[in-house]
């Protein structure tokens, strides 16, 4: 959902305040500062936009600096992962020591579970996504390598993703909800392809691997194609090894894919109930055709996707069939 604060109805003795306010419930706790002499000439502005699993918040402010201490960390049970993008200004930017000077076009990934310090000398727009652990961690196995780290602009990849960013931050009240995911799922793609390059040796282990592979099927569920060749080609990996590892786990690379339509279809159904045909519904997800995701549906919950609508409306909940299915063919 898009929403847009303005501090245009404030009294200008009151703004920083009631932008302090909106700081953190947006992100979560911070500490502002500013210098009590231009309180009453502050300016700023914030929109956010959820693109689905992230959110992404595009903040302009006059000069101020940006704390995380140690106690607004402990008021935040899940701190999510973000990433800065410096559209317009520059920033001096330190967490763990490490200080960095922040230029347009540049990007740094910070913690919210850690102390860190932004100071903006002047006028700034930055877009900022905020990423859950969960997503961060399937993205790259170990982000926090990546704390105090500047992702320069003039890198043809990090350049890439920063334009990206502020074009979709520039469009973020006129984009679509459908359009969303497909944005999100770019952002995500190009994030991780940067990160597990400039990752540390041996830091992507097999668990990391098997987290990005799970995070890019999760991203492309509406290919048609999807499948290890495609996942391989994409995360430069071999065939053979998309398959390996998958061993330790309890389904095969098609079955996890299947798997995961489904949940998106049963998603949608129950989101959107009859307002969207059976048949958009399985096209969107990847299904080649309305019979192949019914009956697909049907060994996975026990009941094809018309039967579980109305065992939906009377109350009667659906839980994932007991089947050795493992896959599809044209997934594996």
């Amino acid at each position: 959902m898009y929403q847009s604060y303005s501090l245009a109805a404030t009294q200008p003795r009151e703004r920083f305040d009631y932008f302090h306010g909106i700081v953190d419930g947006v992100f979560c706790r911070m500490t502002l500062d500013i210098d009590r002499g231009v309180r009453a000439a502050f300016e700023a502005s914030l929109e956010s936009t959820d693109l689905g699993r992230v959110q992404l918040v595009r903040v302009s402010t006059s000069p101020l600096q940006v704390r995380r201490l140690p106690q607004d960390i402990a008021r935040i049970d899940d701190p999510p992962y973000l990433v800065k993008f410096q559209r317009a200004g520059e920033s001096l930017w330190c967490q763990r020591g490490r200080d960095v000077h922040v230029r347009r076009g540049d990007f740094v990934l910070c913690s919210t579970a850690e102390p860190y310090a932004l100071r903006f000398r002047g006028p700034y727009d930055m877009p900022v996504l905020v990423v859950p652990q969960s997503i961060m961690r399937r993205l790259t196995p170990d982000p926090d390598q990546f704390l105090g780290v500047r992702m320069a602009g003039d890198d043809a990849d990090c350049g890439l993703l920063s334009s990206f960013v502020f074009q979709v931050a520039a469009r973020m009240n006129r984009l679509a909800a459908p359009m969303m995911r497909r944005v999100e799922a770019n952002i995500l793609d190009l994030l991780s392809a940067i990160l597990n390059a400039r990752a540390r040796p041996g830091s992507t282990s097999r668990a990391g691997q098997l987290a990005r592979i799970k995070v890019y099927i999760d991203e492309h569920l509406h290919e048609r194609q999807l499948g290890p060749g495609t996942i391989a080609a994409a995360l430069r990996l071999s065939t053979r090894y998309v398959h390996s590892v998958f061993e330790g786990e309890d389904t095969t690379v098609g079955g996890y894919i299947r798997r995961s339509r489904l949940a998106a279809c049963r998603e949608t159904l129950e989101s959107a109930g009859p307002s969207l045909s059976l048949t958009d519904i399985a096209l969107r997800w990847g299904f080649y055709d309305l019979s192949h995701m019914t009956r697909c549906f049907n060994r996975e919950y026990g009941a094809p996707p018309r039967r579980f609508l109305l065992q939906l409306r009377d109350g009667e909940a659906c839980s994932p069939a007991s089947s050795s299915y493992k896959g599809d063919a044209r997934s594996d």
